[in-house]
């Protein structure tokens, strides 16, 4: 099996509750040494090693002992990771969207994790779209590329950073936009070029005369930017236009 079939045959049987996790670590230990683990597998198996039988709505389900990078590394050598253990960090990994993480240093290198709890205000564990907002949305054209094809339902606010479409019954269309493939892509991106750097899309990089409708490159919300919503983007950016005769 190649890497990516390893990953997902390792995922699989974590989930499959008819194998213990004596033998998920067996076939770890065995087949799997030589072979790159991702960040999602690697969660998975700290999870199920850690013995925590995650339940939302029972926070005492999210707490694990300090288990060290040492002991860690007996089952896979992914484990321990020269980039601040990527696979264990706050709210982006597949641990950090679902509990508060410790890890605890040494020399200035991460020497243990241990989960501390459930992160219930990490804003990217709440992705989830209602169906008949997903239905209507994938039935239109994408607003970038006006194509009809692979259309994606993209969430306006890239950064994920508000909490008012958590609760599905709250979500309202007017927060999310068709995107094809390609157009959604090219956000995803953009957004995280912005989150990392702390400076808006320019849509002038596009040929616009201005790089946002309201606020500047430092403003923090979505709004104003072209990606939040390229459709009205363009509507505000041409009111004022006169086509020459």
């Amino acid at each position: 099996m190649n890497q990516k079939e390893i990953n997902k045959t390792i995922q699989n049987k974590i989930m499959d509750k008819s194998i213990s996790s004596d033998e998920v670590i067996r076939f770890v230990k065995g087949e799997c040494q030589t072979i790159a683990l991702t960040p999602l597998t690697l969660g998975m198996l700290f999870e199920m090693y850690a013995e925590i039988d995650y339940d939302p709505d029972d926070p005492t389900s999210c707490f694990s002992r300090e288990i060290p990078i040492t002991e860690l590394k007996n089952i896979h050598p992914g484990f321990e990771s020269t980039n601040g253990c990527q696979w264990a960090r706050s709210d982006g990994s597949y641990l950090g969207k679902k509990y508060i993480i410790k890890r605890p240093k040494k020399g200035g290198k991460v020497f243990a994790i241990q989960l501390d709890g459930p992160n219930r205000n990490s804003i990217k564990r709440f992705r989830g779209i209602r169906k008949d907002i997903r239905d209507e949305i994938s039935k239109q054209r994408c607003v970038v590329l006006d194509v009809s094809s692979n259309i994606e339902v993209d969430h306006k606010n890239g950064k994920y950073d508000e909490l008012s479409n958590i609760l599905l019954e709250d979500q309202k269309i007017s927060d999310f936009q068709p995107l094809s493939k390609a157009a959604n892509d090219a956000k995803r991106q953009h957004c995280k070029d912005c989150i990392q750097s702390g400076k808006r899309y320019d849509a002038r990089k596009l040929g616009y005369k201005e790089g946002w409708v309201v606020g500047d490159e430092n403003t923090s919300p979505c709004i104003g930017c072209y990606w939040y919503d390229p459709k009205r983007f363009n509507e505000l950016i041409s009111k004022d236009y006169n086509k020459k005769k």
